[in-house]
């Protein structure tokens, strides 16, 4: 029995070796692949040729007997190791002769993988801290001979810095990274007359490469002025999604302001009826602990800002009435006609297409 047991052994570590070949041989030709789209400044990932992938192993894994979603898995990890293979050191740069681009953040390490992209792509950039730019002082110095400057910046920073953007030359780019584009857009649009483009990043800053991650960009002013830098941001392999602005907020202020405003809800409710977070963490599963965690760092910063979040557009205090409303109207669970309201609103959301 014991040999016939380390012959099959013997039998699968053979084809594990042959297995381990095959992968090398195609992480050579994604190699390969990588460099014609280089040359050619073809976008990194191509969600339909992975999907093409995925599915027609699905297939063929069917016909032999083996769990697609198995294959699905193991495909799944094979391409998205191979993006860090086709990537070289040196993305297709657009603008071959681009100026400087100029970046002034209140977060270097959340700009810090944008910037990487934009120099690992030959860009000539230059970073400034909020923090050590004195608005007080002469600083047209810093917009002599740019092309771009991108924004991340603090409200209150944001308040100083605009009025100078009118001594930004004629053609650069202003690159606004702010979550509410409907206040900080138009203020620019006022005082600056050149090329005015939003981005909202949705990306992990954390990770080494864009691959698959989503940026939103919203039109400003001047659309062909900067339609080489979308196309550059495709190459890198993001998914870019255009929006209206007023659109564009209208869905910020779903995510950011109300999961605030819904976690002083919860907050209030557990310090109300006298709650042990620390049993709460104990008696709860992973993905309860996770949301625990969240209710719990959730306030760690400057409460202002979330205040500040949650009141940032005119429309925001008066929603938030409405949806008070209409949690009051539902909360009155003894009413028959109370609970079939909430289970026909549960039966909608579950219909809600998710793509």
């Amino acid at each position: 029995m014991l040999n016939k047991l380390n012959l099959l052994r013997n039998k699968i570590d053979i084809l594990d070796l042959k297995l381990l070949d095959i992968l090398s041989e195609r992480l050579k030709l994604v190699k390969e692949i990588g460099l014609i789209k280089n040359k050619y400044g073809l976008p990194l990932y191509v969600p339909e040729r992975e999907k093409s992938i995925i599915n027609t192993k699905k297939k063929e894994a069917k016909k032999k007997g083996i769990s697609p979603s198995f294959i699905e898995n193991i495909f799944r990890y094979i391409i998205n190791e191979s993006y860090s293979y086709e990537k070289i050191k040196i993305f297709k740069k657009i603008k071959p002769n681009f100026s400087k681009i100029l970046i002034i953040s209140n977060n270097k390490q959340k700009i810090s993988l944008f910037k990487e992209m934009l120099i690992t792509t030959g860009y000539n950039v230059d970073y400034i801290e909020e923090k050590n730019l004195y608005i007080k002082n002469d600083i047209t110095y810093l917009f002599k001979n740019i092309g771009m400057i991108i924004l991340d910046i603090s409200k209150k920073f944001f308040t100083k810095l605009v009025k100078n953007l009118s001594f930004l030359p004629k053609n650069c780019v202003l690159v606004d990274l702010s979550p509410i584009k409907e206040i900080s857009i138009k203020k620019i649009l006022k005082l600056y007359k050149g090329p005015v483009l939003g981005l909202y990043y949705l990306f992990d800053y954390k990770k080494d490469l864009l691959f698959k991650e989503y940026i939103i960009y919203c039109h400003g002013r001047k659309k062909k002025n900067y339609s080489w830098f979308l196309k550059q941001i495709k190459i890198w392999g993001l998914k870019i999604q255009n929006m209206d602005i007023i659109e564009h907020d209208k869905y910020i202020f779903f995510i950011k302001s109300l999961k605030y405003f819904f976690m002083l809800i919860y907050s209030t409710f557990l310090i109300k009826t006298n709650i042990s977070l620390n049993k709460m963490f104990m008696l709860s599963k992973t993905m309860d602990c996770l949301h625990l965690f969240i209710l719990k760092n959730c306030f760690s910063q400057n409460p202002k800002l979330y205040n500040n979040l949650i009141k940032n557009s005119k429309n925001n205090t008066r929603n938030i009435k409405k949806y008070l409303d209409y949690i009051n109207n539902l909360a009155i669970l003894d009413n028959k006609n109370k609970i079939i309201e909430i289970t026909q609103i549960l039966r909608k959301i579950k219909k809600l297409p998710i793509t």
